[in-house]
């Protein structure tokens, strides 16, 4: 199952630009949390990182550009596939969110 990792930078951020941009991002299959591989918790994704399941970084990257202009704000976006050799460290755990399966 193809997995892609997509890193936002909003050229212009206010808290409600911000939202938009999170709902829409929300809206096409984008989560901002994984679980942990070997404690299997719920972790946080760095802020502006998001993780889409079933795309390729090409698709990830048109959903993420559709995001920008629904909720119209200017961002750079960089997608990379998710393989086995990605790792994170020091990630927060979610108390109580739903975690995509990583």
């Amino acid at each position: 199952m193809a997995r892609t990792f997509v890193r936002v930078e909003l050229v212009e951020r206010t808290p409600e630009l911000d939202a938009r941009f999170s709902v829409a991002m929300t809206e096409r299959g984008f989560v901002r949390t994984i679980k942990g591989r070997t404690t299997h918790q719920a972790l946080s994704l760095p802020d502006g990182m998001y993780l889409v399941s079933r795309k390729t970084p090409v698709e990830a990257l048109e959903l993420a550009r559709e995001a920008s202009r629904e909720a119209n704000v200017e961002a750079r976006i960089f997608c990379v596939a998710a393989g086995n050799g990605v790792r994170f460290g020091n990630l927060a755990v979610v108390d109580s969110a739903p975690a995509s399966p990583a």
